[in-house]
């Protein structure tokens, strides 16, 4: 949660290692909803939230009206992993955010003007873009201009073997799946705690929430 408990945090893994050199990946943690999508055969057939841990939430219908999501993944022939269940976040970009709280806004203008009362407006762009995933018509999912970011994979078969997180990432890349920009690996502790500084000073030219 802050500097003091992040350099604990790598005291122990250096203790661990026992003396051997350790590599890391760094990367923003996005803020929106966990999703978990599965795929079988190279095709999107399932869909969920995190729920409570252990029961989810079926959203696949929605989720596949997010452009940033595959529908089908590319990859060579004889290449297609038999199950890939891919983890990530689904958010709403802030611009998205702002020109949904301005309709919002403008319609709950034309509702009082009628006597009706306003509609709840979303505050922050995590709570419009869980509210939007859950929708019961994926056609208003559509309209809100949700997006995606993958960061790890759940169930597999049929998927290489990785070496490491960023070889994940790297694989999940290269089906089509987008993951964030600004994920770096390095070799000293001391370039974790750069990146935390560098991103903390920079979190509002993001066009996203972290």
């Amino acid at each position: 949660m802050d500097e003091d408990e992040l350099r604990a945090w790598g005291e122990r893994v250096a203790k661990g290692l026992d003396g051997a050199s350790a590599r890391y990946v760094c990367e923003l943690k996005i803020d929106g909803l966990a999703i978990s999508i599965r795929y079988e055969n190279g095709e999107l057939v399932q869909a969920a939230t995190r729920g409570d841990g252990r029961v989810g939430e079926d959203v696949a219908a929605n989720i596949a009206t997010i452009a940033a999501v595959p529908k089908k993944l590319i990859v060579k022939k004889g290449e297609v992993p038999a199950v890939l269940e891919v983890r990530g976040e689904v958010y709403m970009p802030i611009a998205a955010f702002e020109k949904l709280r301005a309709a919002k806004e403008s319609d709950n203008a034309e509702r009082v003007a009628a006597g009706r009362k306003p509609e709840p407006v979303p505050a922050n762009p995590r709570n419009a873009g869980a509210g939007s995933l859950r929708q019961k018509n994926p056609a208003v999912t559509a309209q809100r201009e949700l997006s995606f970011w993958a960061y790890q994979v759940g169930d597999t078969r049929g998927v290489p073997q990785f070496d490491s997180h960023k070889d994940t990432l790297d694989y999940l890349a290269s089906l089509g799946f987008p993951v964030t920009p600004a994920i770096v690996r390095v070799d000293a502790f001391a370039e974790v705690i750069e990146f935390c500084h560098h991103w903390r000073d920079r979190r509002d030219t993001l066009g996203y929430e972290i």
